[in-house]
């Protein structure tokens, strides 16, 4: 059964919310930006496409959900907002709806270059 992760990134922590295909919340959890504790919330989560948030420090993330076999969309922050706006406005919110638009396929989405263009220093 596949899985839907949203993630709110911020610089030391990250919310992170998992839906099924349904749409009901199967786990959420905010967690410290380490390997371990990334590893730790996605153990059992095999079948899952991740959603994360464009932020100033997205990429460290990005990368390691990508290592660790997942298919990884960055949303674009305007498009996202327009999309999702919300009266109440927390992390656990915020990762949810980016969950519930990856499962439906409406999550607007940024340009992430393939990694040997990201670790190649060209910009």
């Amino acid at each position: 059964m596949p899985m839907y992760v949203g993630l709110d990134v911020h610089k030391r922590t990250c919310h992170a919310t998992v839906i099924d295909e349904s749409g009901e919340i199967v786990k959420e959890a905010r967690f410290r930006n380490l390997r371990t504790e990334f590893e730790y919330f996605f153990k059992g989560i095999d079948d899952a496409k991740v959603a994360v948030e464009a932020s100033y420090c997205y990429q460290p993330v990005y990368e390691l959900l990508e290592w660790l076999g997942y298919e990884v969309k960055l949303s674009h922050p305007k498009k996202t907002r327009a999309i999702a706006e919300t009266k109440i406005k927390t992390d656990a919110k915020d990762s949810e709806v980016l969950a519930q638009l990856l499962m439906l396929d409406w999550l607007p989405t940024s340009y992430v270059p393939p990694m040997e263009i990201r670790n190649s220093g060209i910009s």
